[in-house]
C-alpha cells in the first residue's frame, strides 16, 4: 500500500507539472502575434529535465504587448549596443509558476520552489522561456543553462 501512495504521488505531481505547462500554453496561444510552444522533458543536462514554454513574438506588436505581459523591462544602453550588433541579451529571473507575469511567491521567508519558475527572456530572438522544475536541483540545471546562454552571447 506504501508502494501505491508513493506512486500515486509521483503520478499527480507529473500531472500537476503538466497542467500548469498546458495552462500557460492555453493561456497565450490565442494571442494575437506571439507564437506559443509547450515542450515536456525538455533535457537540460543529462540528469535534469523540466517543461517548458516558448512565447516568441512574431512582429513588433507581439513583442511589445509581451513586455507589458511579462513585464519586460528596457535595456541599458550597452545592451542596447551589443543588440544593435546582432548579440543577443540573456535575462532571467524566478517568477510564479501560474502567472509568470508575477513575482516568485515567498513562503516564509524563502520562495516557495513549487510555485515558482524560472522566466527567461531573450531579447535577439524576442522571446520568453517560462521553465518549471520540481527540485531546486532542476532550478539550478536551469540557471546553469541560462547563464552559458549568457557566457556565449558574451564570446
Amino acid at each position: 500500500m506504501r508502494n501505491f501512495c508513493i506512486l500515486m504521488i509521483m503520478v499527480l505531481a507529473a500531472t500537476q507539472s503538466v497542467a500548469a505547462q498546458t495552462e500557460l500554453y492555453q493561456r497565450y496561444a490565442a494571442q494575437p502575434d506571439v507564437k506559443v510552444a509547450s515542450v515536456s522533458n525538455f533535457a537540460l543536462d543529462s540528469t535534469s529535465k523540466v517543461d517548458v514554454t516558448v512565447i516568441a513574438a512574431e512582429d513588433d506588436e507581439g513583442w511589445e504587448w509581451m513586455r507589458r505581459e511579462f513585464h519586460i523591462g528596457e535595456l541599458a544602453p550597452e545592451q542596447q549596443a551589443s543588440l544593435r550588433e546582432g548579440s543577443d541579451v540573456v535575462l532571467f529571473a524566478r517568477r510564479s509558476r501560474n502567472n509568470p507575469r508575477d513575482n516568485a511567491p515567498i513562503r516564509g521567508e524563502n520562495i516557495d520552489i513549487a510555485a515558482s519558475c524560472y522566466m527567461g527572456i531573450s531579447y535577439l530572438s524576442r522571446a520568453v522561456y517560462v521553465f518549471c522544475a520540481d527540485s531546486e536541483e532542476e532550478y539550478d540545471a536551469v540557471v546553469a543553462l541560462l547563464i552559458k546562454k549568457i557566457m556565449h552571447q558574451n564570446r
